[in-house]
C-alpha cells in the first residue's frame, strides 16, 4: 500500500494565509461596496461615537446644509438639533449607547447651518466600533412631508367646520335613499336636534322625506343624466309633519368606471323667502293696479330723459290717445322743442342731477303742440343701491280747469270789489254833496232878506255855522277822493331804515292824546333793531291804527292805549292793544277790505285798514287783528327787520 504523504507545516502556512487574503480582499470590496452605497444614498446616514458625528453621509450633510467634512469628527448631535428638542434627542441617544433600548425610530427639529429648522425623522440601533459603544442610523428630512400633512390636516379642520358650521343645510346619500352623513344645519331645518338623529330616523328618503315622492324620481333621473342638479325646488316634510320648501344644488359622485357611488350637496330653506317674494309680487300688482287708475299722469325717465314706463293717465294728457305708451318708450323728452321752449327742459336735467323739484300750474303744450294746458308737475331724483341717479319720477296733474276757474273767480271778485267800490264812492259822496246842496241854499235864503229888510238880517254865527257844515263836507269829498286814489297804489314806495320807537313816539305826540283823557302805556325794547320800510307809510299806518285805538275807547271807563315793540325771529313786532268794545266775530274777517267799517259815517269811510294792509304787505310785512267783544281789540304788525347797518330814521 502507498504511504499517504502529510502536507508539510509550509505548505499549511501558505494555504492559510492564502484565505486571509481571499477574506481581506472580500472584505476590501465589501466596504467599497458599502461606501458606495453610503456615498449615494438617498437618506442620510450617521454614526455618532464619543458624542460626536463619527461618520456622515453626503446626503445627512446635504441635509443639514454642510459639507460632510464639516461634520464627521467635528460637530456634536445636540448642535444639529432645535434647542427646544435637544434634551429629548440627547436622552435617546444616552439610552442606545447605554443600552437601554437597541433601536429607536422618532421625529425631532432639526436646524441647518443657515438657522432653518428642518423636521426630520431618524432610525438608530446600538452597535459598536473599534469595540466601542456607539450609535448608527438613517435620518430623513420630512420638512415637505409633514408641511404636507398639517396642510392636510388644517383643510380637513376647516371643511369639517365649515360643514358643522354652515348656514345652510349638507348631506352625502345613497343612490337607494339613505343619508350617508348630514350637518347640523340641515338637521335644525327639519326639525331634528341633532344629525344622528335626523341619519337614523330616515331610511327612505324619497317616502318619508319628500311631500310628492315623484319629485325624488326626477331628482334622480337628472342626477344620473347630468351628473348633477342646479336649484331644484320641492316641499320637504319636517320631523312634525308641517312643510317646508326648499332648494337643493347636488352633485353624483362617481368612481373610475363611472359608476355613482353616492350623492352629496346642500339644502336652502327658502320658505320665507318665497314667502316674501309672493307677498312682494302681490304689492307689485297692487301699486301698478293704483298707478294703471290713478287720475294723475305717472310716468319714468332714464338718466338721459328717455321714457322707461308712463301710466295710462299719461295717455289722456298727452293726447295720444291708447298708443301713448307705444309712442312715449323709448321718446327723449329732453329734445322736444315744447319741452325746451317752456323751460321744463331746465327742470327735468336738474332733477337727473338729484334736485328734487315741484311747479305749480306750469303753462305747457300738449305732445302735439296743439294745446295749452296748465299742470302741477312735481320731479323726484330715483336712486340706485350705490346711490347714484338712474332716473326722474314724474307725477303731473292737469290743472287747466282749476287754472281757469281761479281766473274766473278772480275776475268775479275784482268787478265785485269794484261794484262794493262804486256804490261805496256813490254812498260816500253822494250824502255830503246832498249836504252840501242843502246849505248852501239855507245859506242863500239866509241870504236874501238883507235885500229887503236889514231887521232880518242873520246873524253872523248862524251863516258862519252854514258855512262851516258847508266847508266840512267838502273836504269829507276830498278825503274820499284821497283815499280811493291811494288804495290801488302799490308802488312808489321808498325803502329806507326806520326806528320804530322814535316813530311812534312821534306819532303818539302829533295825535295829542293827552287831552282826551286817555292812558298811553308804552312796552317798548330798548334795543329793538332797525326795520325796512317807507317812512312816511309806517306814520300813516301807525296813525291809522293809534286813532282806531282811540275812537274804539271812545266812553270806556278808563279807556287805555297799549304799544308794544318786541323782535319776533328776523322780524319786529309791533302791538297797538285798546280796551274798547272789541270786533264781533262775524265781522273781524272783513274788516281790511275796502269801504267796511264799523264806525259813524263821520268818523271814516273805510279805508284805513285796508290801505294799511296794502302798504304792509308792499314792505313785506304782515297785519292782523285778535279781537274779543267787551274786552278790547289788538292790532299786530311785523317788519321784516334791516341788516345793513344803516342809522334809522323817524
Amino acid at each position: 500500500m502507498r504511504e499517504s504523504k502529510k502536507p508539510t507545516e509550509g505548505a499549511v502556512l501558505h494555504g492559510d494565509a492564502g484565505k486571509q487574503n481571499k477574506k481581506q480582499r472580500m472584505l476590501r470590496v465589501s466596504e467599497v461596496q458599502f461606501r458606495d452605497l453610503a456615498e449615494k444614498s438617498l437618506v442620510g446616514i450617521y454614526l455618532i461615537q464619543d458624542g460626536f458625528f463619527k461618520l456622515v453621509n453626503p446626503r445627512f450633510a446635504q441635509i443639514f446644509g454642510y459639507k460632510v467634512d464639516e461634520i464627521s469628527g467635528k460637530k456634536k448631535p445636540g448642535e444639529l438639533v432645535h434647542p427646544e428638542d435637544r434634551s429629548m434627542v440627547a436622552e435617546n441617544i444616552r439610552k442606545r449607547i447605554s443600552g437601554e433600548a437597541d433601536s429607536f425610530h422618532y421625529e425631532f427639529r432639526g436646524l441647518t447651518k443657515d438657522g432653518e429648522t428642518i423636521n426630520v425623522e431618524v432610525y438608530g440601533s446600538r452597535t459598536s466600533s473599534q469595540r466601542r459603544p456607539a450609535l448608527i442610523g438613517t435620518l430623513l428630512d420630512v420638512t415637505r412631508r409633514k408641511h404636507a400633512r398639517e396642510t392636510l390636516k388644517q383643510a380637513e379642520e376647516k371643511y369639517r367646520s365649515i360643514f358643522e358650521n354652515a348656514v345652510e343645510g349638507m348631506f352625502q346619500t345613497t343612490r337607494q335613499g339613505q343619508f350617508i352623513v348630514a350637518n347640523p344645519a340641515l338637521a335644525k331645518m327639519l326639525g331634528y336636534v341633532t344629525p344622528d338623529e335626523f341619519v337614523a330616523a330616515l331610511s327612505d328618503i324619497g317616502q318619508q322625506l319628500y311631500v310628492e315622492p315623484a319629485r325624488r324620481s326626477e331628482f334622480l333621473e337628472i342626477q344620473e343624466r347630468v351628473g348633477s342638479v342646479i336649484g331644484f325646488e320641492c316641499e320637504l316634510y319636517k320631523k312634525n309633519g308641517s312643510k317646508i320648501l326648499v332648494l337643493i344644488n347636488s352633485r353624483a359622485v362617481r368612481d373610475a368606471h363611472g359608476v355613482t357611488q353616492y350623492y352629496e350637496g346642500s339644502v336652502v330653506d327658502i320658505t320665507e323667502q318665497r314667502k316674501a317674494a309672493e307677498a312682494l309680487n302681490r304689492l307689485n300688482e297692487f301699486n301698478k293696479v293704483i298707478i294703471d287708475n290713478a287720475p294723475v299722469a305717472i310716468f319714468t325717465l332714464d338718466k338721459h330723459g328717455v321714457f322707461t314706463s308712463v301710466n295710462p293717465a299719461l295717455a289722456s294728457l298727452s293726447d295720444l290717445g291708447p298708443r301713448a305708451e307705444e309712442k312715449l318708450i323709448g321718446f327723449n323728452w329732453l329734445t322736444n322743442p315744447y319741452t325746451i321752449k317752456c323751460g321744463l327742459a331746465g327742470y327735468i336735467k336738474r332733477g337727473l342731477e338729484g334736485e328734487a323739484f315741484q311747479l305749480w300750474d306750469f303753462p305747457f303744450v300738449s305732445y302735439r303742440g296743439d294745446r295749452n294746458i296748465y299742470m302741477d308737475f312735481k320731479g323726484v331724483p330715483l336712486r340706485g343701491r350705490n346711490g347714484n341717479i338712474e332716473g326722474l319720477l314724474c307725477i303731473i296733474e292737469e290743472t287747466t280747469d282749476r287754472v281757469r276757474t281761479r281766473a274766473k273767480l278772480m275776475q268775479e271778485a275784482k268787478m265785485a270789489a269794484i261794484g262794493r267800490l262804486a256804490a261805496g264812492i256813490a254812498h260816500e259822496l253822494n250824502n255830503p254833496l246832498a249836504t252840501l246842496v242843502a246849505y248852501a241854499e239855507l245859506a242863500s235864503q239866509a241870504i236874501e232878506p238883507l235885500e229887503d229888510d236889514q231887521e232880518k238880517q242873520p246873524s253872523v254865527e248862524e251863516l258862519r255855522n252854514y258855512l262851516g257844515i258847508v266847508e266840512e263836507q267838502a273836504f269829507r269829498c276830498k278825503n274820499v277822493i284821497t283815499d280811493i286814489l291811494s288804495l290801488p297804489r302799490k308802488d312808489g314806495l321808498e325803502p329806507t331804515v326806520v326806528d320804530v320807537n322814535r316813530l311812534l313816539d312821534s306819532v303818539i305826540e302829533l295825535a295829542n292824546i293827552e287831552k282826551s283823557n286817555i292812558t298811553i302805556a308804552r312796552e317798548f325794547n330798548t334795543v329793538l333793531p332797525h326795520v325796512k320800510g317807507d317812512i312816511s307809510a309806517l306814520r300813516q299806518v301807525f296813525v291809522n291804527l293809534i286813532s282806531n285805538g282811540i275812537d274804539a275807547v271812545e266812553g270806556t271807563l278808563d279807556p287805555i292805549l297799549w304799544i308794544r315793540t318786541r323782535i319776533e325771529g328776523h322780524q319786529v313786532g309791533i302791538e297797538i292793544e285798546d280796551n274798547g268794545v272789541g270786533i264781533p266775530d262775524s265781522i273781524v274777517d272783513k274788516i281790511f277790505e275796502p269801504f267796511y267799517t264799523t264806525k259813524e259815517s263821520k268818523k271814516g269811510i273805510g279805508l284805513g285798514l285796508s290801505l294799511c294792509s296794502e302798504l304792509i304787505d308792499g314792505m313785506g310785512g304782515t297785519i292782523r287783528v285778535e279781537s274779543k267783544p267787551r274786552y278790547g281789540t289788538t292790532f299786530i304788525v311785523t317788519l321784516p327787520i334791516d341788516d345793513t347797518g344803516q342809522r334809522g330814521g323817524d
